[in-house]
């Protein structure tokens, strides 16, 4: 089914995709109104700023060494959105209090001779220009206001009891140039950082104690024994539910539910974790009375990974089952104090619900089969329900939603519309067991051979590159700045993105299906989907290759070994390579447990010497998920073990493009532009000869 045909032309080069203002997520009070993150390339910011005089009188506008990283705005919602913040400084997060006054945290200088060097605690009134409300060392994380409270996170070193303590021991290890953190619990990183010594801590201020000088003062909140990964605020800010994360036994980390009364101080824990259960917090009841959590039963050998909604009454701590009967995994918040609202992963796209407290399953509200897109970051304005709107081949866009109706209204977009030329359809066929599985093929504008790439290719049957996702849990259902296939297209290859078993929005038991068996099922689902794939007469089946990241870079290894010369190439991303150590090297501690049984029958480097064609390596040392060692082992064992032949001048065909200073993601736009760049040459020089 083809559901997305644009006109034949250049389509998205790299560059302006990755140029591209992107909205990244929405802060929003139900009183308060909205505003919109926006991310761009900072040339990009640094010009927009120049236009506005913002950069007048400052040494850091020009020449900066950063310059090309990205940063985040705040935009405004309207009709005719205007960017709020600076463009000079990121904003980490933001919220809006019940005036409408927007807070927001960021590295921003107060004067031109200011070094911000610690995240800032910022206030933005609806009129004028924004006003620092509270430094501290070692910054802020996150920040939430409602009522006359504002609640927000930041690390406080062991020991302190106050702000002031706090400041002194922070200023003497910085004083003295200590960087050693002695450890006496796992994890010792979490994706790219470095945990400890300090921790985030709960920070409360009250609206009302403003000092003379216009600031805020902090007080330490109660700390439970654990850092605080997340904080929801009660509507008048009476209360606030935490996510407490904290060692259980050995090297597994759970996270405790705990209920704060601000005023009083006074704590109880609405849930405690035992491995392998664990949960989220997702959002408060605007009258207080249930909170709804998310329970995730752990991935271990004898159990699948599974997430449940649950309804918990906070007086009493009764606990239940929300939508028993669904089989999605929702993303939920409240509509009123009886309704509540999800969104979720559904076959390849997205689905918008509604239901009730006591319903058995929410029922549909917009999404679903026979549209391609999918819905995130669902909040709640004066106005109505907003929500961000994207698709493979649309680019993120705000849109409102009629819960009345499941009307979707398109507004004005704050960031950049980018809708690439090329064809969108759906593969369908069956797998091995007879289950039904489905994925998007991304293809050239033009059907009929006719038409000219970027890369001056010709045009049908087209060069097919399969991208196989991470996660394992996961679904190629909505845009992507990081593995984006149009660029692809746009160098003259088919892409083809199928959801193998293990992928979500089909169910639980498409998820049963593969989790015990990481390179059995998903493995045959790929191949199926390529089979049904190159079958087309627009598809050229000599010309393949296959490509994937994380759990898909472990597949791309397993596809290596197991294909012979099926692919004429393999491009992996970091990648799990001897599944039989990564356990114990990765910063999730559960993994080691979950994957123990496994390594022995499905890991991939055990069949190095079955890999036959060129392998394209590609690896951060800032990757704490997937650690370097992987891909550095991965390496060696191709050099030293793989049936891959030399080229002509006796040096391997295949190659590592190695990022010092990127972690599981390549975030920064020249490092991007650089992996896009030779990601395709690499497939250019081995697929199509270019």
């Amino acid at each position: 089914m083809t559901l997305s045909d644009t006109p034949a032309s250049p389509g998205i080069s790299i560059d302006a995709l990755l140029d591209a203002h992107r909205l990244n997520g929405l802060a929003a009070n139900p009183t308060g109104g909205a505003v919109a993150l926006v991310q761009t390339v900072q040339q990009a910011a640094a010009a927009e700023a120049e236009e506005t005089g913002e950069t007048a009188g400052r040494d850091d506008a020009a020449g900066d060494p950063a310059a090309g990283d990205y940063l985040t705005a705040l935009y405004s919602v309207d009709e005719a959105p205007v960017r709020l913040t600076s463009p000079l400084a990121s904003v980490g997060a933001a919220s809006v209090d019940d005036d409408g006054n927007v807070w927001f945290i960021a590295k921003r200088a107060n004067t031109a001779d200011d070094a911000a060097e610690d995240a800032s605690l910022w206030k933005l009134p609806a009129r004028g220009e924004a006003i620092q409300m509270a430094t501290r060392p070692g910054g802020f994380s996150s920040v939430a206001v409602r009522g006359a409270t504002v609640l927000a996170t930041g690390p406080i070193v062991p020991g302190a009891e106050d702000e002031k303590t706090h400041a002194e021991l922070y200023g003497k290890r910085k004083a003295h140039k200590i960087t050693g953190i002695l450890h006496d619990s796992f994890p010792i990183r979490r994706w790219d950082t470095d945990l400890g010594p300090d921790r985030d801590g709960l920070l409360i201020a009250d609206l009302g104690d403003i000092a003379d000088d216009g600031t805020l003062s902090f007080r330490h909140g109660p700390v439970p024994a654990g850092r605080i990964t997340g904080v929801e605020p009660a509507a008048d800010g009476r209360l606030a539910i935490l996510d407490v994360r904290h060692l259980e036994a050995k090297t597994t980390d759970v996270t405790d539910i705990w209920l704060v009364d601000i005023a009083s101080g006074e704590t109880s824990v609405l849930l405690r974790s035992a491995h392998p259960t664990d949960y989220t917090a997702e959002a408060l009841s605007p009258d207080n009375r249930f909170v709804v959590v998310s329970e995730e039963s752990a991935w271990t050998p004898e159990s699948n990974l599974q997430m449940r909604p649950l309804l918990v009454e906070l007086a009493t701590g009764t606990t239940r089952r929300l939508w028993p009967e669904g089989d999605q995994w929702y993303s939920i918040t409240w509509l009123d104090d009886t309704t509540l609202l999800a969104t979720s992963d559904y076959r390849g796209r997205g689905a918008v619900w509604i239901g009730g407290l006591d319903d058995a399953e929410p029922r549909l509200l917009a999404g679903g089969d026979d549209q391609p897109y999918h819905y995130s970051n669902l909040v709640t304005t004066p106005e109505g329900v907003l929500a961000i709107r994207s698709s493979v081949a649309e680019a993120p866009h705000l849109v409102s939603i009629d819960t009345a109706t499941g009307v979707v209204t398109v507004r004005t977009n704050p960031a950049d519309d980018l809708k690439p030329a090329g064809r969108l359809e759906e593969v369908t066929t069956t797998a091995a067991d007879g289950t039904e599985i489905r994925a998007w093929l991304a293809l050239p504008a033009t059907a009929s051979g006719t038409a000219t790439t970027a890369s001056g290719t010709g045009g049908a049957p087209y060069p097919l590159a399969v991208f196989v996702h991470g996660g394992p849990w996961g679904s190629w259902n909505s845009w992507t700045y990081r593995w984006n296939p149009w660029p692809f297209v746009a160098s003259g290859y088919a892409v083809l993105m199928p959801d193998p078993a293990i992928s979500t929005g089909y169910g639980q038991a498409f998820i049963d299906r593969g989790q015990q068996e990481l390179g059995g099922a998903p493995f045959d689902d790929v191949m199926a989907l390529t089979d049904a794939t190159i079958a087309r007469d627009d598809i050229d089946e000599t010309r393949q290759a296959l490509a994937g990241g994380s759990y898909g870079g472990y597949l791309a290894n397993w596809v290596a070994g197991h294909t012979r010369d099926r692919f004429r190439c393999i491009v992996t991303h970091a990648s799990l390579w001897d599944v039989t150590t990564m356990g114990a090297t990765t910063d999730n501690g559960s993994w080691a447990l979950a994957m123990a049984e496994q390594a022995q029958t499905y890991s991939p480097h055990s069949y190095v010497r079955d890999i036959e064609v060129p392998v394209l390596v590609i690896h951060g040392d800032k990757d704490y998920r997937v650690p370097i060692g992987q891909g550095q082992q991965l390496w060696f064992d191709l050099l030293t073990f793989s049936k891959t032949p030399l080229d002509a001048n006796g040096q391997t065909q295949h190659r590592f493009l190695y990022y010092p200073n990127e972690n599981h993601w390549i975030l920064g736009r020249g490092n991007a532009r650089q992996w896009y760049r030779e990601f395709i040459a690499f497939l250019d020089q081995h697929v199509t000869g270019a």
